[in-house]
């Protein structure tokens, strides 16, 4: 069976490769299927179909063309620029290659000259022209040649090469507080060749001041009660090796302290003064005094400034050369202390100058503990006070050598010991001197201070202090004595008069009525008198002096004189004329020519309203010195 297979397959092989061999191609026969006809072919809709795409297709290559173009035209135009930066970018002159180096101290000690050197070096490949130098000094810079201020220096560089440093030196003085920077400014300004614009170059540099040629020294007391009597003291000191002149040294009070003297006086007011010199190592002092209040725990900061003066103006500071701050912080006293002043506890008291004065201390303890041996004093100071009138209650002692009243525990017990929450009174009183009209004293402003002190004993608690409690200061002014006068004449004064005297029922005579302001201690403003006229009586218009403003209001009946300001020791008159046509019914009476006349005013010293009244004018005309007693009744 194999040998048959094997002689099949050779003879294939024989015939495959048999140079007569022929394939035989088969075709196949696809089955018959009928198709659908088209109905038909729009030829115009495809074309213009065509002609659509072709035109878009024209139209996206004309762009990426333009695209192409404008790439190749923009990398030419950089190469050329390129080119010409690297051929000709040295050229170009830059603030970038302008150097300002600036050589001087990091700290200079006030008042000592030191160096300052600026170097101007240009780097760009050509020249600048016209360059100038400016520095512009803070307050506090000096020349060190002539002591002149620096406001601003320039320094005139004209041309700078290429690659050329041109320097300038400034010597000066700095003056200033101590530990604080000044900053300088420096421009430079420089013209391109053929060119007429500015150009700026700036920058800037600082100097601290190391230390002041002048010390402060501020010393007050770190705690006080509201009301207290502090001292600030002052130490001026040279820390220079030369003299110093035309220092000005000024306070800065804090709100509720009020100023009461110093020593030595200020030369401004109540917080300047001028040292004209001041030697090296020499050392001056003000002692200043004055009441601080305020509420428990809040700070009371004071500033004392030193400087040179200004050259504007010899009352301030030019140019601060050191300062100083201290504070003081209120504190809450062992006794409280309060003042009524004839019952009155307001800080603004003004009495009368004719009624006597009384004043009660009034006390509390605040001390958790008990407190011994309590001493109240009062020290009264004025040149109002008559010493001779003071009387002190309650086992108080008149210590008149210092006008000083004491009270303590073997004339007032309760003193003796005082126990927490305790409260208790001493008083006393006095009378102002006689300052009236015929006084031959002229007091302006008067007024009486009291400084009132409370002092511990022994405290029951070690860690409490022992000494001053409490502190309070109150005054009492005093109103001006403003005094009124009228007087009716007939035979004598600015006027002629006439009618019959004694005046006659039913016929018309004529007086002269004349009002007077005497004011004496304290000026005074706004000043007005009035009256009225009674229905008989007539005004007839003519004043004296002429100008005076004294008028007439007919619907009122009321004449009203305006006086206005009246200085301390001032007075004024005026008069006026009126007619009295008097009636049966004055027969055998002495009529009257005014109503009540009243004067007010406002005392400028007190800021109180001042008055005075007088009655009426009368018929019977006493001042005038040729009425006789029986020229005043009407006759029939």
């Amino acid at each position: 069976m194999q040998d048959d297979v094997k002689s099949k397959i050779s003879e294939l092989e024989k015939e495959l490769y048999s140079k007569n061999f022929k394939t035989h191609r088969v075709e196949d026969v696809l089955p018959h299927k009928e198709a659908a006809e088209a109905p038909s072919w729009n030829i115009e809709e495809d074309k213009a179909s065509l002609l659509q795409d072709e035109a878009a297709i024209l139209k996206h290559h004309l762009k990426m063309k333009k695209f192409v173009q404008l790439s190749i035209g923009f990398f030419i135009l950089a190469v050329a620029v390129a080119a010409f930066i690297w051929s000709r970018g040295s050229n170009i002159v830059s603030g970038e290659n302008i150097l300002i180096d600036i050589s001087a101290p990091v700290a200079a000690a006030g008042g000592e000259p030191f160096e300052t050197k600026f170097a101007i070096t240009n780097n760009n490949k050509v020249s600048i022209e016209a360059a100038t130098l400016f520095v512009e000094y803070p307050i506090g810079f000096y020349s060190a040649v002539n002591s002149v201020e620096l406001p601003r220096i320039s320094k005139n560089l004209g041309i700078i090469t290429s690659g050329q440093t041109i320097s300038e030196t400034v010597n000066a003085l700095l003056y200033g507080e101590e530990n604080t920077s000044k900053e300088v400014l420096v421009t430079l300004e420089y013209r391109m060749s053929g060119s007429n614009a500015i150009l700026k170059k700036t920058t800037t540099y600082s100097i601290r001041i190391s230390s002041s040629p002048v010390n402060i020294k501020l010393s007050m007391p770190k705690e006080a009660s509201s009301g207290q009597e502090i001292e600030i003291a002052v130490d001026v000191a040279s820390n220079s090796k030369d003299s110093i002149s035309a220092l000005v040294v000024e306070a800065t009070y804090p709100i509720g302290f009020t100023f009461q003297s110093a020593s030595p006086a200020p030369m401004y007011g109540n917080n300047v003064w001028r040292i004209s010199g001041l030697n090296p190592q020499e050392k001056r002092t003000i002692k200043i005094h004055g009441v601080v209040e305020g509420q428990e725990s809040e700070e009371k900061v004071v500033k004392i400034s030193v400087g040179k003066e200004s050259p504007k103006d010899e009352r301030i500071i030019g140019t601060v050369y050191n300062a100083a701050i201290e504070s003081s912080v209120i504190t809450k006293p062992f006794l409280a202390l309060d003042l009524a002043v004839n019952g009155n506890k307001s800080l603004n008291s003004a009495m009368s100058l004719n009624k006597s004065v009384r004043v009660d201390v009034l006390w509390q303890s605040n001390n958790p503990v008990r407190v011994t041996d309590a001493v109240i004093e009062v020290k009264l100071k004025g040149e109002v006070l008559d010493r001779y009138s003071l009387y002190a209650s309650g086992g108080g002692y008149y210590r008149s050598i210092d006008n000083t009243i004491v009270w303590e525990k073997t004339g007032s017990q309760e003193l003796a010991v005082i126990d927490p929450g305790e409260k208790g009174s001493v008083s006393f009183s006095f009378s102002p001197i006689a300052l009236g009209v015929g006084s031959d004293r002229l007091i302006k402003n008067p007024q009486i201070f009291f400084e009132v002190r409370a002092r511990t004993g022994k405290v029951n608690d070690a860690n409490a202090p022992v000494g001053i409690a409490a502190f309070m200061t109150r005054s009492v002014k005093f109103e001006t004595d403003l005094r009124l006068g009228a007087k009716g004449l007939y035979f004598s004064g600015p006027f002629k008069n006439t009618g019959p005297i004694p005046p006659q029922a039913d016929k018309e005579t004529t007086y002269t009525i004349t009002l007077s302001a005497r004011n004496l201690v304290n000026n005074v403003s706004n000043t007005q008198v009035k009256t009225t006229l009674p229905i008989y009586v007539k005004w007839l218009g003519v004043v004296s002096p002429e100008g005076e403003d004294l008028t007439f209001n007919e619907n009122a009946g009321e004449v009203i004189w305006n006086v206005g300001r009246i200085p301390a020791g001032g007075s004024r008159d005026a008069s006026f004329q009126i007619s009295l046509l008097p009636s049966i019914s004055h027969i055998n009476r002495s009529p009257l020519l005014t109503g009540d006349i009243n004067i007010i005013a406002m005392d400028d010293f007190t800021k109180t309203e001042v008055r005075d009244k007088k009655p009426p004018v009368t018929t019977y005309i006493s001042s005038d010195p040729q009425f006789g007693p029986n020229d005043a009744n009407v006759v029939n």
